[in-house]
């Protein structure tokens, strides 16, 4: 299969963003789109990259959170938020994915650490191939998610020979995941418990996120808004901001 990585303009408009995104979604290999690499990241063929794949719509507060305490309990040399245009059991609502990556990149402007990209694959060991083309090996992958996410990766539903799949990933990365939705780590201990998951569970770690945030979704967010009601404690100033200036979540985005 061939494997491409692409990258944007340093400062890419609207226009550049959507048309780069719409080449990306109809490639049929598994590719990514860079759209900003982090400045002070990692630079040699070694250290440890922390890939936190989500839809961002919007970037919330538990984003970040989970981002920060990753980063320090992973010691992670550099975070690649990656945006899926193909999210797995997803459609895209909310507001296109050019503003997603604006928000992004307003969120994390003076992070030197971060770097910005968009994946048009769900599979996690998908991922991995357009991401060996930026970071060789020894760089180590390690991906942060959600315990939602982490379910889904174990989930015999996605794949047509679930194990071969599953070597194939946990060979090459790691993972961390946080709480969710009440599922905490006694969860996660029963999921890698089950026969079928042991062979990777010294590859899958927990982070506790405070009870403030393990609750909070984006789509929870968008209701709010499209209700009026208050988000402030849920969204990051510079996304906040972006949403009120430019209108977001007023109305359903188009496929």
């Amino acid at each position: 299969m061939e494997i491409e990585i692409s990258f944007v303009p340093k400062t890419p408009k609207i226009l550049d963003l959507h048309e780069s995104i719409e080449r990306l979604r109809q490639r049929r290999s598994s590719s990514i789109l860079l759209v900003r690499k982090a400045t002070q990241g990692i630079t040699a063929k070694q250290g440890r990259l922390g890939i936190f794949p989500a839809s961002f719509n919007p970037p919330t507060r538990a984003h970040l959170t989970l981002i920060r305490k990753a980063r320090r309990l992973g010691h992670l040399d550099e975070i690649l938020v990656l945006l899926d245009a193909q999210a797995m059991d997803k459609s895209i609502t909310g507001t296109g994915l050019e503003d997603r990556v604006v928000m992004l990149e307003r969120l994390f402007q003076r992070d030197s650490n971060v770097s910005i990209g968009v994946s048009n694959r769900g599979l996690f060991v998908e991922k991995l191939k357009p991401l060996r083309a930026v970071y060789s090996s020894p760089v180590a992958f390690t991906f942060i998610v959600g315990f939602d996410t982490i379910s889904r990766v174990m989930d015999k539903r996605y794949y047509s020979n679930r194990d071969r799949t599953l070597n194939k990933l946990f060979r090459q990365c790691e993972f961390l995941v946080a709480n969710r939705g009440g599922k905490e780590k006694h969860a996660l201990e029963e999921l890698t418990g089950r026969e079928e998951n042991r062979p990777y569970r010294d590859k899958v770690s927990f982070i506790t996120l405070p009870s403030r945030y393990s609750h909070v979704s984006s789509s929870l967010i968008r209701k709010n808004l499209q209700d009026g009601k208050p988000v402030r404690d849920w969204v990051p100033s510079p996304v906040l901001r972006l949403i009120e200036q430019k209108g977001l979540y007023n109305k359903r985005c188009p496929r």
